[in-house]
């Protein structure tokens, strides 16, 4: 039998903890869960992540980290002729909406897991990753001459929205008024580039 690597034991924690995360919530998934679901022992969970909490924050967090830091390396130069604002705001709403969509229940468990001793200002994991997507989006807004916007405050507003869209679409809209994905993104799209006046038009 070929032994594994920590590497490999930890991978299989961080999944078997995200799925078990999403499916019963933080309050109600035990360590000695996530260690069967994983083939290890529950010594090892602990050996490796030291608590629960610590465990849970690795979890669930990772693939918004993870989408964040390919987002900002992906991001191209946008040289001496920027493309219009919508297509930037398009690409990273449409991706982002997708990856929350995608992880919906992964997002609930981190909203519930605030009432317990999870305590994310101690890992801002997410808040670096935003950081690093500041300094991005404050280098393209230069170049395109717009210095006068609050951009650690704007970015953290615009992931707050489309988490919210992604997360509580069924609590903000009737079965019967859902918008459509394409229709929701778009209107995102649009209030973050032009707020509520889009008759106002945007430097280039």
């Amino acid at each position: 039998m070929t032994r594994r690597t920590p590497q490999e034991v930890q991978e299989l924690l961080l999944g078997a903890a995200r799925s078990t995360f999403a499916a019963r919530g933080y309050a109600r998934s035990s360590t000695r869960e996530i260690a069967d679901a994983a083939g290890v022992s529950e010594a090892l969970l602990f050996r490796h992540f030291g608590t629960k909490a610590n465990l849970f924050e690795l979890a669930v967090l990772r693939p918004f980290h993870g989408f964040m830091d390919d987002y900002v390396e992906a991001r191209p130069d946008i040289g001496d002729r920027p493309p219009p604002p919508e297509v930037p705001s398009r690409e990273y709403i449409e991706s982002l909406y997708d990856i929350l969509t995608a992880n919906r229940e992964l997002v609930m468990a981190l909203l519930a897991a605030r009432a317990y001793e999870v305590d994310l200002t101690a890992t801002p994991e997410l808040s670096d990753a935003l950081d690093r997507l500041q300094a991005v989006v404050e280098a393209e807004l230069a170049q395109r001459g717009l210095t006068d916007v609050d951009v650690p405050v704007t970015i953290r507003l615009t992931f707050a929205m489309v988490v919210a869209l992604a997360v509580f679409q069924d609590w903000l809209f009737p079965p019967d008024r859902r918008p459509a994905r394409e229709r929701l993104i778009d209107e995102m799209v649009q209030f973050m580039v032009h707020g509520l006046g889009r008759d106002v038009p945007v430097p280039a």
